[in-house]
């Protein structure tokens, strides 16, 4: 098996694959809709493990997967979409090319520990063990335009050092939600080489969408699938 891996911009953007709901073009190659999953994303730390069934969730009248965040799949052929727009994407998949995972992880799933439990779903369900997994995080706010309420951030920080990480307060009441997803990856066990990070932030970029910058309604997608040699 071979991985294709997609961290976004604004081409292709989600609302016009909604828009169409059809076939999509992601550079030179064309994703079948009827083979894509799409989870509803409800800031949840919630893990979804994708059947045949669930292809072509998300489009016409197949319903987006419930609650969850994150998606988990050893089926060839089937692509797993995540869509952001400041949260950031976090792209999973083993060494052997025999499983995917796509996670959702903003400010509330980073405080719930989506990406250390899609770790932990994938070696309870699958026997992968964490050392034998490689993570991609993508485009995501940074935390120099990420300020939030001092309510938020206790809550935010109360939680992550209940995980045994302490986030970066170098910068008052500002949530580096990559700094800690990368944490939470190596915690989970997943060793730092493993662990690529595209280092953008969607505030600043002018590739990328970004709700706090201009509080658009779209998203980029992310993508992830295992394909035949």
């Amino acid at each position: 098996m071979k991985i294709f891996c997609h961290l976004g911009n604004r081409v292709p953007d989600y609302r016009g694959i909604m828009k169409e709901h059809t076939d999509f073009m992601v550079g030179n190659k064309k994703i079948p809709a009827s083979r894509v999953v799409i989870a509803e994303q409800t800031h949840s730390d919630q893990a979804h493990i994708c059947t045949e069934a669930d292809c072509g969730a998300g489009f016409h009248d197949h319903p987006q997967i419930a609650t969850a965040d994150a998606l988990i799949t050893d089926i060839p052929g089937q692509y797993l979409l995540i869509r952001t727009a400041d949260c950031t994407p976090i792209l999973l998949h083993d060494r052997k090319g025999s499983l995917v995972a796509a996670i959702h992880s903003g400010r509330e799933g980073t405080r719930k520990n989506i990406a250390g439990k899609t770790v932990k779903a994938i070696a309870d369900n699958f026997g992968i063990y964490p050392e034998d997994l490689k993570a991609w995080i993508g485009a995501g706010i940074c935390q120099r335009h990420y300020e939030v309420d001092a309510a938020t951030w206790d809550a935010f920080s109360a939680s992550l050092q209940d995980q045994g990480i302490e986030p970066d307060m170098s910068l008052p009441r500002h949530i580096d939600i990559p700094g800690c997803i990368f944490q939470q990856l190596t915690a989970a066990g997943i060793p730092s080489c493993n662990i690529g990070w595209e280092q953008i932030c969607t505030f600043e970029s002018p590739l990328h969408f970004s709700w706090r910058r201009d509080a658009t309604n779209n998203r980029q997608i992310n993508l992830i699938g295992l394909e035949y040699e």
